[in-house]
């Protein structure tokens, strides 16, 4: 996140910057609610929606949050404010001339065709570690008629698990890992930057969307300033610097169309993961447990 141009349109408010994981940013929350930061952003959706539906979270409503379609928003407490689609990664050097697979079912194809070449070096995340790599799992769940055959076929295939999108990418670079399935698009596309033997393609039959999101805590000591970095980070200033001058992908869709870099993954059938009550449905621990246990079933059956 670049607070460089927002300090210099406020420099009265001073920004103070700490850098946690998104399990670090929730519990450091939880344990210590009586001195909040007074906004926390994270990647973690589920986590985000918890303390909003726990009551921890402040409503705030300005021009720039009406501005947020409905399923960037919940009660007013949670704002997304990065669009973040999960794509397919491919080694180059193993595709050959063969054209990479645009949807599920050719990938599908592709793994079946060359199986043998193929074990041992599909890379996912781990999703009984990594919170993203279960969210993009569960939604795929409830989105494709595949879900059932793409497990069977990472199982089959001896996937590889990995708890970082930089671990995963690197193996691709290397030609160790061929595929990479529901990586994120931000660090897919700047690592394909780097190494022209990665191929990033969003799928066609539909692309996974994530939200990096934000919260004012109820007991902020500055809620005035959270409010107006808010406000800065979902305004049209603030969404150009993060297209411009970050990794991140901004949510607001006339800045990603006039962004050149952005168009193409602007386009397509984009699905969200809503904030909101999905989110907390999604992560029942009687759902997590039917999901992981599905999950454990498929890909250590051939052990």
């Amino acid at each position: 996140m670049n607070s460089i141009k927002f300090q210099l349109d406020n420099p009265h408010i001073r920004i103070e910057y700490f850098e946690l994981s998104t399990k670090q940013v929730y519990l450091r929350f939880v344990a210590n609610q009586d001195n909040p930061p007074d906004i926390l952003l994270s990647s973690a959706m589920n986590l985000q929606v918890k303390l909003v539906n726990d009551g921890h979270a402040q409503a705030y409503e300005s021009a720039e949050t009406a501005l947020l379609p409905t399923w960037a928003k919940w009660r007013n407490e949670v704002f997304g404010f990065t669009y973040e689609s999960a794509v397919i990664v491919f080694n180059r050097k193993f595709l050959g001339h063969e054209p990479a697979p645009s949807s599920r079912n050719e990938l599908l194809d592709l793994i079946r065709r060359r199986s043998n070449e193929i074990r041992s070096r599909i890379g996912l995340y781990d999703i009984s570690q990594v919170g993203i790599g279960y969210l993009l799992w569960a939604h795929d769940r409830e989105q494709t008629s595949s879900y059932g055959r793409m497990l069977e076929s990472f199982g089959y295939h001896d996937a590889r698990l990995f708890l970082r999108s930089a671990d995963i990418l690197k193996s691709i670079a290397r030609g160790e890992v061929v595929i990479g399935y529901n990586i994120l698009g931000s660090y897919a596309r700047s690592w394909a930057a780097q190494h022209p033997d990665i191929v990033v393609v969003q799928p066609k039959d539909y692309t996974s969307v994530i939200m990096r999101s934000a919260v004012i805590p109820k007991q902020a000591k500055n809620s005035a300033g959270a409010k107006k970095f808010l406000d800065y980070i979902l305004s049209i200033k603030g969404q150009t610097v993060l297209a411009r001058k970050t990794s991140f992908e901004p949510i607001n869709n006339q800045v990603r169309i006039n962004e050149k870099d952005l168009l193409a993954i602007s386009q397509g059938q984009l699905r969200p993961i809503p904030l909101g009550i999905q989110i907390l449905v999604i992560d029942d621990q009687m759902k997590r447990q039917i999901i992981l246990s599905e999950w454990e079933n498929a890909l250590f059956e051939y052990e």
